[in-house]
């Protein structure tokens, strides 16, 4: 789509502008009350940033050290500051917090959540509300710059490592490539659906002296409308439509298919879509067409779905494992050292 070339040389202007006046101080940098480990990307959305960030904090859970998760909330219908958990589980609805942030929430009832666009102002709110917090994780934060990270960590899609190779809206890039230099680790995710060897050349590229660390999705389980765990060789794939609103839905596809699931029909939604009536009847009708009873959809559009169709719902939980057994201690390491 060479007729966008314009508009994204445009949108690489103001890109570039924006972060060279934070660089020379032109715009104010903050630093939170404690560490801030980054977990983004370049491209947007579809990296898998949700079930790592699940599996980060879970790990981090695990070696006793308490994360929060700063978050813009996207897809929410709310501004300003949420408290999406406030560490003892959830305490705003899917509506208010936006559902990557409610999928967090309910898997991480220790971990305290503030949606915000300000993230300066939501690590001051969760220090204030949870003083016990070792450590701040900034979701989707490799281009959120306002607020001080002492660790980078940036995701690249196996399946789609440069996003298109081109800027917004001729690509899927949020910033150029070259950005990955500011990688303190670089973690390759969907290896399971892709080789990893084109990131690692663009890591090796643009990012030369980080490390590069690979993940896989990891299925946690598939659980029906009253949270009961179902065994896949249960869910003849007949019976089911697969729903997805995400920005790589082909990505859930093949979960499914690992799972040995092949749907009787799909239906795919625009990223954080909200799921008004006409959607949910669009579901329904597609249902009635292809013959199945059920839909199999994941967690971050079940957060949206439950309860509001005349079909029972199965959603498939998964996280964003790291395959090295080294890269939290890594992380926790160099997240440890002074500031250069």
């Amino acid at each position: 789509m060479t007729f966008l070339a314009p508009f994204a040389a445009l949108y690489g202007t103001a890109v570039s502008a924006r972060l060279a006046a934070y660089r020379r101080g032109l715009l104010r940098v903050r630093r939170a009350g404690r560490p801030v480990l980054s977990v983004g990307n370049l491209a947007a959305g579809g990296t898998g940033k949700t079930p790592f960030v699940r599996w980060l904090a879970g790990e981090l859970l695990g070696r006793e050290i308490r994360p929060s998760v700063l978050t813009r909330g996207y897809g929410r219908a709310t501004r300003g500051s949420v408290v999406v958990s406030d560490g003892a589980g959830a305490v705003a609805s899917v509506r208010d917090s936006g559902d990557e942030a409610a999928v967090l929430a309910r898997a991480l009832p220790r971990v305290p959540i503030v949606a915000d666009r300000d993230r300066v102002a939501a690590a001051r709110r969760v220090e204030a509300l949870v003083p016990d917090v070792g450590l701040h994780l900034l979701d989707d934060g490799f281009s959120h710059v306002a607020l001080a990270r002492d660790l980078d960590v940036v995701l690249l899609d196996a399946t789609a490592p440069d996003a298109g190779g081109a800027l917004l809206p001729q690509g899927g890039l949020r910033e150029p490539l070259s950005s990955l230099e500011r990688a303190d680790l670089v973690v390759v995710t969907k290896c399971e659906q892709a080789d990893s060897a084109p990131a690692r050349g663009l890591a090796a590229r643009w990012a030369p002296g980080a490390p590069v660390y690979h993940a896989v999705t990891r299925v946690l389980g598939i659980r029906d409308d009253s949270g009961e765990e179902v065994r896949a060789e249960d869910l003849p794939g007949e019976t089911l439509v697969a729903v997805a609103a995400l920005a790589h839905p082909n990505a859930f596809l093949g979960t499914l298919a690992s799972l040995g699931i092949a749907p009787a029909g799909v239906e795919t939604f625009r990223d954080h879509d909200p799921y008004a009536p006409f959607a949910l009847g669009r579901i329904e009708r597609a249902a009635e067409e292809a013959g199945a009873t059920a839909v199999i959809t994941t967690e971050k559009d079940a957060v949206k779905l439950e309860g509001r169709l005349r079909l029972p719902l199965f959603r498939v939980a998964v996280e964003m494992a790291v395959t090295e057994p080294g890269f939290v201690a890594d992380a926790l390491a160099r997240l440890a050292r002074p500031p250069s």
